[in-house]
C-alpha cells in the first residue's frame, strides 16, 4: 500500500532545501553559489526519495542523483533530468563537503541546480498527485 504521509514528510524537507537555496539566490549578496548548489542537491534528492518512499520501497542511504533516478524509474516516474546533469548535481553535494574537494562553483551553475531542482520538484508534486488520485 502506498505511503503518501512518509513521502510528504520526504517531499517537505526537499521543498524547504529548495526554498532556502532560491532564498540565497534571491537576497543574499554576494550570492553563496556554493550553498545554492548544495541545497539544490539535497531537494532534489529527498524529491526523489519521497518517491521511493512512497512506493515503500528501501530508502537508500545515498547522494548520488543517477542511482535515485535509476531507483525511481522503477515505479513510473519520469524523472526530467539526464545522466549529465544528474552528475553535475550530485557533485554539488560531494565536491563541497571537504576543503580539499572545493570547487568554484559559476552563476550559471547555481542557475541550472536551481532549475533542475525545482523541475524535480514539480514532477514529484504531480507523481504523488496523480498517483494518490488513481488509489483514490
Amino acid at each position: 500500500m502506498p505511503d503518501l504521509v512518509y513521502a510528504k514528510k520526504w517531499l517537505d524537507r526537499a521543498q524547504r532545501d529548495y526554498d532556502f537555496a532560491a532564498k540565497i539566490e534571491k537576497h543574499f549578496w554576494p550570492k553563496d553559489l556554493e550553498q545554492i548548489c548544495y541545497h539544490c542537491q539535497q531537494a532534489t534528492e529527498k524529491a526523489l526519495k519521497a518517491v521511493l518512499a512512497y512506493n515503500e520501497a528501501e530508502i537508500l542511504k545515498i547522494h548520488i542523483i543517477g542511482k535515485l533516478v535509476d531507483e525511481c524509474k522503477k515505479y513510473g516516474f519520469s524523472v526530467p533530468i539526464d545522466r549529465k546533469v544528474a552528475k553535475l548535481i550530485t557533485d554539488h553535494a560531494t565536491l563541497s563537503r571537504y576543503p580539499d574537494n572545493m570547487n568554484e562553483w559559476t552563476e550559471e551553475d547555481a542557475k541550472l541546480a536551481l532549475k533542475y531542482s525545482k523541475l524535480t520538484l514539480d514532477a514529484v508534486i504531480q507523481y504523488l498527485t496523480e498517483s494518490e488520485e488513481q488509489d483514490s
